[in-house]
This record gives C-alpha cells, structure tokens and sequence, in this order.
C-alpha cells in the first residue's frame, strides 16, 4: 500500500516499458558471480591437482632412473625428510593456533583437516621417515631410493596442505569454504530428505549447530558469515532438490533469527546484519529454483517441472515471516518502548517486502534491474501470483495494492493504471478485461489465467477471500507508531491508511444483497471440499512445497469474524441498508466474534475494550443486548469508511 500514489506518479515511459516487456521474450544467459567464482574455485582446485601429481610423478621418476643416492649420504636423507616434516608440521600448527576456534561447532576441526588433505600428508610424511631410516640402517639402495622419492613427495604434499590451510582459515577463502560445506549438506540434506519439511532439519544438523551455537553465544560476527555462506553459491545449484533445501533453510533462518531478537534476547544486531542478507538470498534462490524447474530447463523428473508455483510459495512465506516479525516488534515496542531489538527487527525487515514486490513485478515502476538480478522477468504465472498474493495480505501486509497491481498485470497482459486511493477498483477491471472467470482473453492468448480463476471459484471469490485475509491480520489500530515510523503505513495512525486497506477491495460490487451475503458466508465457513477456492489453492501448493510449520496457515473458516466483516464492509460500501440487515441476519457468536474484531483493528477509542472468549453465555452478555451490537458494530464500520 505505502507507496501507491508515487507509483502512479512515477510510471515508467513508455520506451522503458517496452524494453522490459521486450526482456521477458528475450532469451538472457545468466552470469552470476557467484557461479563464476565457484568455477573459477573448481579450475584451481584441478590445476593444484594436477601440480601435486605432476611433482610426485617427476620425483618417483628420478629414483628410478636417476643416480644412487650414496648410503654414507642415507643419513641426511632421513634427517632432511624429518626436518622438512617438522617444519611444515610447525606451520599447521601455528596456523590452527590463530586461525581455528577450539569450540567451534562449524566448521568441525574433522571438516577442515578433511578440506586440506591433511591426514594423506601426515601418512605419507611418516613413511618418508621410516622408509629412509630403514635405507639408512639396511644399507639397501633401492630402499634408500623410495625413501628419496617419499621425502620429495612428503615435502610438496606438505606444503600443498599448508597453503590450503592458509586459505580455509582466513579471509575469502575460508568463506568459500565454508559455503561449500553448508552446499554439502543441503546436498546430503536433498538426497535423504525429500519433500522438504522441517521436521528433518537433523539432516543439515552440522550447519544449524553452528547458527544454534552462535545465537546461544550473542556471536553477531558469526550469524553474519552464516548468513553469506547459505546464499554465497544460491545461483551455482544444479539439483532442485538443493536449491529446494537451500531456500527452505533461508525462509527458517529469517524466522529462528527474529525470533530470537524478539525473545531470546539476542541483540538486535543481529537482525541487522543477517536478515537482509537472507532476504537477498531466497530471492537468489527462488529464482534459481525457477530456473531449474521451469519446463524448459528441467530435469527428467516429471515432478519437478512446477514452473512458478513453488518458488512463489517460498517468496509468500518470507513475506508472511516478514509481516509477522513487524507486528510482533510493534506489540514488543508498546510495552517496552525502548527495545532495541525491536527496533533492529523492524529496521532490517522494513524493506525486504518492498524487495520481493519489486523484483515479482514484470515491469516495477521506478524500479530498473541489472544485470545479475534475480527474476529479471517478474512472475508470469497466474497461479503463482495469486499463491504468493494471499501470503503477501497475511499480518497487515502493507505492500498489498502493490500486489494487486502485479495481479492485474499477470492476469490481463496489460498494467492497471489507476489509482485505488480514489476509488478505482483493480478487481473490477480485470473483471472488465477478461470476465469473471478469465473466460475473454486480453493480452494473454494461454488458458491459464481461466482455469486458476475457475479453480478459485472466480473474481469475486478472489477478492472476498483476499481481503478477508487482509482483515484477519490487521494490528491493534491502538497502537502507537514508533518512533521515526509514524509515516510508513504498516505502523502509521492516520486512519486513510486503515481505509484504503479495506476499501482496495471493498469497491468491487459482488454481493447484490444481504442474502447473497449470507450465503457466501455459510458457503466459506463451511469449507466444503467441493467448494472452489482460492484459500484450497493456497493450501494445496503450501502442503506440497511450502514450510509453513513455523506459522501456521489458516483459510476464511478459520478466521469467522474476519470474513463478517469483509461482508458487512462490501455491502455497505455498496447498500448500507442491506449491511444493517447481513447484521440482524447474523448468529449471535458471529455478531459477537466480528464485533469484537472491529474493537481490535478498526476502533482506535472503542466503547469497551475487546472481549475474548465469547462463545460462551457468559461472554456473550458482557457485550450487550443484540441490538447494542449491531449499532456499534455498524457505527464502527461507517467511521472507518467514511
């Protein structure tokens, strides 16, 4: 919502907006630096190689035709071999000294011996010794020769493990290398663990030991480079299944780590420092994922050829994270004003739904990408956007006209250019544009968009559950901005805000009367299998590929007082008549239920505060006569919307 009029004012011209529709046809071969510098890791890796075998060959090669090494001379040899052992030996263990953390859970002392070859070293150094002792005491020349060939060998091996030492403790290289190991876990991780749920987070234990240990400790350095490693080689992933666990462990991280900001009193540092960077990384990761599930470029496996859905349900679920860590850093602010964690939390996620609308959007005013982004093209399946759509209005998401906005763009083919702040509908005019089913097309000539709108039970069921949605998360409207934050719509007072969040929906005309009102209501809260969707949609694609165990997800049934009061706003938005009648029509717990919510969200000086637990007799007479309901109930409703 925040920033809707400098989006209308702000439209691209003309020629950039046909170059970006032009980006979406055109083929782009993505260069990632990160995949160019895992390349460029693989080429040295193989050059080093190559160098070590190459010196082991040429040192074999003189023992065996080169000149005896005379036995009053085996003596040195022996002695050399141990010398140079002992030195390089020496070396390690200054290294590890300065560089290594004895309490280290990530990287495991056994991960980086592993990395730089170290225990082939130290076997072929201690045969080096002993075969040119034994030449020494035997007087054999042939042994005398092996021992030459070993300690040539001992001594470029040794000095091979020490340079690689050098590079996976300190600066780039240890970054690089700590990301190849959290890859190597999510590849162990994809293999082993498949769908994807947090319920097997054991599978990637070593890296999460390592996040675990550092919050436990308040080591902000450490959650930093955490952060960097899991979305370093976000764009080097060649197996969905990867990318599938890489994305999953990114959404999880933005949740573990704002929760333990907000109650674990770990400093809110943290949240600076590593939440944008996770951001950042699941829209690499969406991206990529895309990428490699997309019928064009997937695999021979039926089952990952997805398209868009199941990276949009990971972008709608770091969406829903997002929104939810703002409203719970508000509610920590009105009772302990000066939380700083609080504030770290809200100052780090600020943008990152900004972020993700951006890059979703097929042609984002003012917003130009460059080369490298990640969804250079925006979302194009009407399917994911209307996944990603819903979580995007999950706890007063304060970016969801924007989002109709892209709605109407993906559904039509063509922007939406007016303004909804004065009136204009987005729903109506997609409905204009191509039916209320998607039955006429406009600029698009597939059938997606009508046979997702026909799953959904059409436009207006769309738009009743969408702003049904919008309701359920709204804030205390009682709640005082924080500092510094009164004008950004999620936290700001002014009650236009409040409006447009309601009225973005309610404008579209689709309950004729308090009847059909009524109706689709029983029909909703029935949650009927048979019954068309948009929230069944949401909660098939979320089963199958979401991680939505940290925060549940609930559908219009689940939340009776929010789809009241979507339906009472429509109709008097249109017929307050017919609105006074949906109430007297009403069962008294719904009466109560709805009343109680518009208390919560839309009231800033109620008659009385909210009262919970009213499907009791009990609670039920707290609120009042029926009558008195229904008159504050209205009369809270008529304020907001006037």
């Amino acid at each position: 919502m925040g920033s809707t009029l400098t989006r209308v004012a702000n439209w691209p011209r003309s020629g950039a907006s046909v170059s970006k529709a032009m980006s979406r046809w055109l083929p782009v071969a993505p260069r990632p630096r990160t995949r160019a510098r895992g390349l460029r890791a693989g080429r040295r890796a193989a050059v080093q190689a190559a160098l070590v075998t190459l010196l082991t060959a040429t040192a074999v090669v003189l023992a065996e035709r080169g000149t005896d090494v005379p036995k009053d001379k085996a003596e040195v040899l022996w002695q050399l071999g141990f010398g140079i052992f002992s030195t390089i030996l020496t070396a390690h263990t200054i290294v590890f000294a300065v560089s290594a953390d004895a309490e280290s859970v990530w990287p495991s002392f056994t991960d980086v011996v592993i990395a730089i070859a170290l225990p082939e070293w130290l076997v072929v150094g201690l045969a080096s010794i002993l075969v040119a002792s034994a030449g020494d005491i035997g007087g054999d020349p042939d042994v005398i020769n092996a021992g030459l060939a070993l300690v040539s060998i001992q001594s470029v091996l040794g000095i091979y493990t020490l340079l690689k030492s050098l590079q996976a403790l300190g600066g780039e290289g240890r970054r690089r290398f700590l990301a190849n190991l959290a890859t190597r876990d999510l590849r162990r991780a994809a293999r082993r663990g498949n769908p994807v749920r947090l319920k097997d987070k054991h599978l990637i234990e070593d890296y999460l030991s390592g996040v675990e240990t550092a919050i436990d400790r308040g080591d902000v350095a450490s959650l930093s480079q955490r952060a960097a490693e899991i979305g370093l080689y976000c764009r080097a992933d060649s197996d969905p299944r990867v990318a599938r666990w890489r994305l999953a462990l990114l959404t999880y991280l933005v949740e573990r780590i704002g929760r333990a900001v907000l109650y674990d009193n770990l400093t809110g540092d943290a949240a600076r420092v590593a939440l944008p960077q996770l951001i950042d990384g699941t829209l690499q990761s969406s991206y990529r994922l895309a990428e490699l599930t997309l019928p064009a470029g997937a695999a021979s496996d039926l089952d990952s050829r997805v398209t868009e859905v199941e990276s949009a349900v990971s972008l709608g679920q770091v969406c829903r994270v997002i929104g939810w860590l703002q409203q719970a850093a508000h509610e920590l602010l009105q009772q302990e004003p000066g939380h700083v964690g609080a504030r770290q939390i809200i100052a780090s996620v600020q943008t990152g739904r900004k972020r993700i609308v951006q890059f979703v959007d097929p042609d984002p005013p003012g917003f130009f990408r460059e080369h490298g982004d990640p969804w250079p093209a925006g979302l194009s399946d009407p399917r994911a956007v209307l996944v990603w759509l819903w979580a995007l209005c999950e706890f007063g998401g304060s970016w969801v006209g924007s989002g109709l906005y892209i709605l109407a763009e993906v559904l039509t083919g063509e922007k939406f250019y007016g303004n909804y702040w004065h009136g204009d509908c987005v729903i109506t005019e997609i409905e204009r544009r191509i039916g209320q089913h998607g039955q006429h097309p406009h600029r698009r000539r597939d059938r997606k968009t009508e046979l997702v709108l026909r799953a959904c039970g059409g436009l207006d069921a769309i738009s009743l559950e969408l702003a049904a949605t919008v309701i359920a998360g709204l804030r205390n409207w009682r709640f005082t901005a924080p500092p510094g934050y009164e004008q950004d719509p999620a936290f700001s007072s002014d009650r236009r805000y409040l409006k447009s969040q309601l009225s973005m929906f309610s404008t579209h005309d689709c309950l004729p009367n308090a009847e059909a009102a009524f109706d689709w209501l029983a029909r909703t809260l029935s949650d009927l299998p048979t019954e068309p969707s948009l929230w069944r949609l949401v909660q098939a694609d979320s089963n199958r590929w979401g991680l939505t165990e940290g925060l549940d997800l609930y559908g219009p049934a689940d939340r009776p007082a929010a789809a009241v009061l979507t339906s009472l706003i429509r109709l008097l938005t249109h017929r307050p008549a017919e609105a006074r009648r949906l109430a007297d029509l009403l069962p008294l717990p719904l009466l109560g239920g709805a009343l109680q919510l518009a208390r919560f969200a839309l009231a800033t000086t109620p008659s009385a505060e909210p009262v919970m637990l009213t499907w009791s007799a009990d609670g039920h007479a707290r609120l009042g006569p029926r009558q008195t309901q229904v008159d504050e109930l209205i009369g809270i409703l008529e304020a907001v919307m006037a």
